[in-house]
């Protein structure tokens, strides 16, 4: 991981890597949460599966955080 990709969070996880898991898209749970199948990484290695899993309120908050990385409100413009 680069400097300018490293996480905010004070977690540290040397080497460890987390990305989506290719071919396996986002789907609900049984209990009708969001689930996000990530794919855990020690450099180019693979160490596990895991899924990511969040209830509607928090995937539409996850959502609207993304949109603001993407494309972030104007100067004195709501988000």
């Amino acid at each position: 991981m680069t400097k300018s990709h490293e996480p905010s969070s004070t977690a540290t996880l040397p080497g460890l890597r987390i990305q989506r898991t290719e071919g396996r898209a986002a789907h609900h749970t049984q209990a009708g949460r969001i689930a996000v199948p990530l794919t855990l990484l020690r450099g180019a290695e693979h160490v596990e599966d895991v899924v990511l899993v969040l209830t509607a309120e928090e995937t539409a908050a996850f959502h609207l955080e993304l949109g603001n990385v993407l494309y972030p409100p104007a100067e004195g413009e709501a988000s």
